[in-house]
């Protein structure tokens, strides 16, 4: 019993020490995402009203990932 507890208490304290990593950001900004120039109009006939919108959904959220990568690497790189 005495030695399940030692092994256990050396176990646990393995994983309890930290360890820091220092992370360097790229600083260059992120590329904006490259979507085709489709026309609205024909998209939406070809889609319908819901998937459209499903679609667009999408499509903004492709941008405000890139916004915040930006804004992100603004605070990381600012000097």
């Amino acid at each position: 019993m005495r030695i399940l507890t030692l092994a256990l208490l050396l176990s646990l304290s393995a994983c309890a020490t930290t360890e820091y990593v220092e992370i360097t950001p790229q600083c260059s900004p992120p590329s904006a995402p490259a979507l085709p120039s489709i026309d609205r109009g024909s998209l939406w006939d070809a889609l319908g009203d819901a998937e459209y919108r499903r679609l667009e959904a999408y499509i903004l959220g492709l941008w405000a990932h890139s916004d915040e990568q930006g804004a992100l690497l603004d605070v990381l790189c600012a000097d």
